[in-house]
């Protein structure tokens, strides 16, 4: 029982692990952004990290928002 806790809450509370500084990223879709495709990890603070898009948009993404793209 504690384990299924455990995995609900690593699932809704916890940042990704496989995103990094320099990492390549897609930002799902939420209710307050639209999707994003192929922007550059440039820091990361905490939850959140500071993403670097196509044509220069620089925006300050939540972590459990970006997908690693994996070549």
């Amino acid at each position: 029982m504690m384990n299924l806790l455990s995995s609900l809450y690593n699932l809704f509370f916890c940042a990704s692990n496989n995103i990094a500084i320099h990492s390549r990223v897609n930002r799902i879709a939420t209710v307050d952004g639209s999707e994003k495709i192929d922007g550059l990890v440039m820091k990361i603070e905490g939850n959140s990290a500071r993403v670097c898009w196509s044509k220069g948009e620089k925006t300050q993404e939540n972590i459990g928002n970006l997908v690693a793209i994996v070549d």
